[in-house]
């Protein structure tokens, strides 16, 4: 099947698509001289969960499209814009409808997704400060535990890095009581 600009936009975008507006947002993306742009992106690994879950989002829909304009990369998505001709490609109206709904609806493509990426990092963060700190939890406590008890506490997120270390003291304290 060959997807149109605006079924690709449509998937994501939260007003009626048009050639106007995608060409209007074009003109202010960051487009290198290849054609490509990237998106999701920071100097080494994504930010915070919620750009690896909305890149992770985009990258199965694009696959979906069978759209062969990206490329993944640990930081980011590269999306050709332009073909040869200087047109839009599916994977910029893609983007565009994409870009337009994290900005009008909700920062979060998918829930679910989202959902399991933050869980990965906030785990990954919760062990690296347990084996930073050399902490092994006492006699009659449980890890998962004391996992859980900081995130209910601390209520921890990845979005803006606002994880803080857990305090393994205080957090064990609690249970013990």
């Amino acid at each position: 099947m060959t997807i149109t600009l605006e079924q690709a936009a449509e998937r994501f975008i939260p007003h009626e698509f048009t050639i106007d507006g995608l060409d209007k947002w074009l003109t202010n993306q960051n487009i290198d001289v290849d054609g490509d742009s990237r998106f999701f992106h920071s100097w080494h690994l994504y930010e915070n969960a919620l750009d690896e879950a909305n890149a992770n989002v985009c990258i199965r829909e694009l696959k979906g499209m069978d759209a062969n304009c990206w490329t993944n990369h640990d930081n980011g998505i590269i999306v050709h814009m332009r073909d040869e001709n200087g047109e839009p490609t599916i994977g910029a109206a893609f983007m565009y409808g994409v870009e337009e709904y994290l900005t009008d609806a909700y920062p979060v493509l998918d829930d679910t997704e989202f959902s399991e990426v933050e869980d990965r990092w906030l785990r990954d963060w919760f062990d690296q400060e347990k084996g930073a700190k050399d902490w092994e939890p006492p006699e009659g406590i449980d890890v998962e535990e004391v996992y859980r008890a900081w995130l209910s506490a601390d209520e921890p997120t990845t979005v803006g890095n606002e994880m803080g270390s857990p305090d393994f003291n205080r957090l064990t304290a609690q249970l013990a009581a």
